[in-house]
């Protein structure tokens, strides 16, 4: 008897499940969304997105992501609609956080409720597995410590990949100028404390590093959009007692004529190997442009901060989507057509590619009432060359609800994992995750 071979059940149902999205170049459907569109090309990398899962439901928003060595992934995102246990005595996130644990590379997640009743470790504030083991996870908030100079931050532990967790531990922060109070944040609430943001880092010798955004005192130019917010500078902020205390390193930017907020919101990175191998590049949210900074002395010194260039990406096109205004009746001001780039992810893979997720709001501010435009949504890019430049540009999200923010992690070699959320602040949605295997064809 001859004909194909029998297929069990389990390989027949395999080969009917939806197993891969490929990424297409050329496709503009407005609807684009969940799926890759190529706005940048870069030859030497192919890209396979594995389609996207829930994370976390229940209006959950603005999410943050860890990875393990183990590969075990932490999603942490708000949940909106809920407030804060305000157990900590100091100031906490206003909304109430959840978290959610992957064990299995993310394909499945289970909800994460460690301490029912209390507010828990706020991870924007950034998380690191040191090379010896233990995961050290900062709150975002640094309050004043009573003497000028000093802010109080909390540090928690985890020595068995998140099976137990220490603390919280508080921790000095030495910070030489910082003014904590007399600023609101963009929702116009009191807002008084310093915020470390996405990023620790352990260097060569057994420093860490930690990026922050806060005022000084003379940080006295009010956002464009908001006079009762100042706009922020960046800071770098290094340890050498394993988290314990930590002191202002260095200013990475500080300029009052910059972008709608100044400089905030940062993200760092160090280059693994190639000509700039041991380079720190740190990108920023300015309410505008991203902007980049780099040091190639540990983060003592930095490059003068410019806009970071992300090819096929131009906030300023405002002609592409002026047709979609007025919304409500009323004309658009100039100040609403124009774009913003927001809250950069960044992280270097094992072969030594950089991937920056970044989120694109299209028109302005005026992003939350019309979301509409294909320009508008959630981005990777990818540079081949330790910064310079970013040649391979990808969209998943377009035209459709979102926060823009976004966590990426290598959870295997080649292997990365994307979160996002795909709801607003007047819509209910989740935060989801997919797996994207990004190759590298110039490598072996």
């Amino acid at each position: 008897m001859t004909g194909r071979p029998r297929m069990s059940p389990k390989v027949r149902l395999l080969l009917l499940l939806p197993l891969v999205w490929l990424h297409c170049a050329g496709a503009t459907d407005p609807s684009d969304g969940d799926r890759l569109v190529t706005i940048a090309a870069d030859p030497r990398l192919r890209l396979v997105m594995h389609p996207p899962v829930v994370v976390m439901t229940g209006k959950c928003r603005q999410p943050f992501l860890f990875a393990s060595a183990r590969g075990t992934l932490l999603c942490q995102a708000q949940l909106g609609g809920q407030k804060p246990f305000n157990t900590k005595g100091k100031i906490v996130y206003p909304i109430l956080l959840g978290m959610a644990l992957s064990r299995d590379g993310g394909a499945t997640w289970r909800r994460l409720i460690r301490d029912p009743g209390h507010d828990d470790v706020n991870i924007e504030g950034g998380a690191l597995q040191c090379a010896d083991g233990p995961i050290l996870m900062l709150d975002s908030f640094i309050v004043p410590a009573g003497k000028p100079g000093h802010g109080i931050g909390e540090l928690w532990v985890s020595r068995d990949d998140f099976r137990t967790w220490e603390g919280p531990r508080n921790v000095d922060f030495h910070i030489p100028g910082v003014k904590f109070a007399g600023s609101t944040d963009d929702a116009g609430r009191p807002h008084s404390a310093a915020r470390l943001h996405r990023s620790i880092l352990e260097m060569p010798g057994g420093d860490l590093l930690a990026t922050a955004y806060c005022w000084f005192k003379d940080d006295t130019t009010p956002a464009t959009y908001l006079h009762s917010m100042m706009k922020t500078r960046t800071i770098v902020l290094r340890s050498r007692d394993r988290g314990a205390s930590w002191a202002l390193l260095s200013t990475v930017a500080a300029d009052g004529t910059v972008g709608t907020e100044g400089f905030g919101e940062p993200v760092l990175v160090r280059v693994p190997e190639g000509r700039h191998a041991g380079r720190l590049i740190c990108l920023m949210r300015t309410g505008r442009d991203l902007y980049g900074s780099r040091s190639d002395d540990g983060g003592a010194t930095w490059s003068r901060p410019v806009p970071e260039g992300f090819s096929g990406i131009d906030i300023r096109d405002s002609g592409k989507w002026r047709g979609l205004f007025p919304a409500n009746g009323a004309p658009a001001a100039p100040d609403d057509m124009t774009g913003a780039v927001v809250d950069p992810d960044l992280i270097a893979m094992g072969n030594g590619t950089l991937v920056c997720a970044i989120g694109v709001r299209i028109p302005g501010r005026r992003y939350v009432e019309n979301w509409r435009a294909p320009e508008n949504g959630d981005y990777l890019a990818f540079s081949c060359d330790g910064g310079d430049t970013w040649s391979h540009v990808v969209r998943f999200r377009s035209g459709m609800p979102t926060t823009h923010y976004m966590g990426v992690r290598e959870i295997s070699p080649g292997v990365l994992y994307v979160v996002y959320d795909n709801n607003l602040w007047k819509h209910e949605g989740e935060t989801m995750g997919f797996r994207l295997e990004a190759a590298r064809t110039d490598l072996r």
